[in-house]
């Protein structure tokens, strides 16, 4: 049986820009300042927040020792809620459907064992001319609800515009989209994926599956030679959001993470559905809420984007109760929101600002700047 687990992060600060980049963003005013003066609304309710920095016997955490301290008793109390993961194989068994030359990229579609006998699909797109020994970052790309599922991100589905993991090849990332566990089947769909894993793994949630699903995403790209390993990051929207979080807080192999508007706090969104963390969650809220999953990510750089929709202005109470241990790192300025104002979309200046964090915090020139952005 594996259990989820957290190592102990250091704060690793990112090299000088090449010769000729832009100029450094100023993260903080971008994605921090606008929204600490905002007026708090009835629905923040930030005093429900349990406070991250009081250890077990209520003591203030001061020292990034003692956050760790109190990091591993919260990752074992939030594995009691995701349920016991079983064992990852140890083979990938990687399973080549098709290859396809698009432009400037070569798309695949492959398939890799998950758990038991479930296999994720995805799609692996490379960007073309990369050298013998060339290492570039790479993201993994979480679909939102759609019917068109792991073909979407890759410009196969019928919003073009969503097509975020081949903007990003197209800006010189190798991205890796995977399809979600509760959209893989067409019959049953959504709930039946759910009632069929609580059937074949009892006392495991959704959320659980599909965030043991994320660590093998970062266990294949390992296996491609172009990848950096240290270089590896995550976006999603929607139901891809929700996993973006959950893949930072429990995958330390994620080194940043984009999530839009998945609906940061646990009654800010359905996180209690039968495919994310179940109605057993209820009783628990507020005693477990999401700026300890933001918190776990520390110091590793998440940003969380919102229209106002699922995420947004009210979200911020979360960013920075969080940010208050990204502080003991020395790190305060990774964590942040940014409210494009789309409401439940991702529109080109949310997708902007998102794309330019990877491009930060994983250290890369985009070969084109604007992709995706337009």
């Amino acid at each position: 049986m594996l259990m989820i687990t957290i190592v102990t992060m250091v704060a690793v600060v990112p090299s000088a820009p090449p010769s000729g980049a832009p100029a450094e963003t100023d993260w903080p005013a971008l994605v921090q300042k606008p929204y600490e003066q905002r007026p708090r609304s009835s629905s923040d309710k930030p005093s429900d927040l349990p406070p991250l920095l009081l250890d077990a016997h209520k003591q203030p955490i001061t020292t990034r020792a003692a956050w760790e301290q109190e990091r591993t008793r919260l990752v074992a109390r939030w594995n009691e809620r995701l349920g016991a993961a079983p064992a990852k194989p140890q083979e990938l068994d990687v399973r080549v459907e098709s290859t396809e030359k698009g432009d400037g990229y070569t798309r695949t579609l492959l398939s890799f064992a998950a758990e038991g006998d479930d296999r994720i699909r995805a799609y692996l797109l490379v960007p073309d001319n990369l050298e013998s020994r060339e290492r570039r970052p790479a993201v993994v790309v979480f679909h939102e609800t759609t019917r068109d599922t792991l073909r979407q991100p890759v410009g196969l589905g019928t919003k073009p515009e969503r097509a975020y993991a081949l903007h990003l090849t197209q800006r010189g990332y190798i991205t890796l989209s995977p399809e979600c566990y509760i959209l893989k089947e067409p019959v049953g769909w959504v709930k039946g994926q759910a009632q069929a894993l609580a059937k074949r793994r009892p006392g495991w949630t959704g959320l659980g599956k599909m965030t043991l699903d994320a660590s093998r995403c970062v266990d294949f790209l390992e296996t491609q030679p172009h990848v950096d390993q240290k270089r590896i990051g995550c976006l999603g929207f929607s139901l891809g959001a929700k996993e973006v979080l959950y893949a930072m807080a429990f995958e330390p192999r994620y080194a940043v993470g984009v999530a839009n508007e998945g609906g940061v706090g646990l009654r800010m969104s359905n996180w209690s559905d039968a495919w994310y963390l179940t109605e057993t969650i209820k009783p628990w809220i507020p005693q477990y809420e999401n700026h300890q999953i933001l918190a776990l990510a520390a110091p590793r750089p998440v940003l969380v984007l919102g229209g106002g929709s699922a995420d947004g202005d009210a979200s911020w109470p979360f960013v920075a109760a969080a940010r208050s241990v990204y502080a003991l790192y020395g790190a305060a300025d990774r964590i942040g929101l940014f409210d494009h104002k789309g409401m439940h979309t991702f529109p080109p200046q949310g997708r902007a600002i998102a794309y330019r964090w990877l491009d930060h915090h994983l250290r890369h020139t985009p070969t084109d700047r604007s992709a995706g952005t337009r």
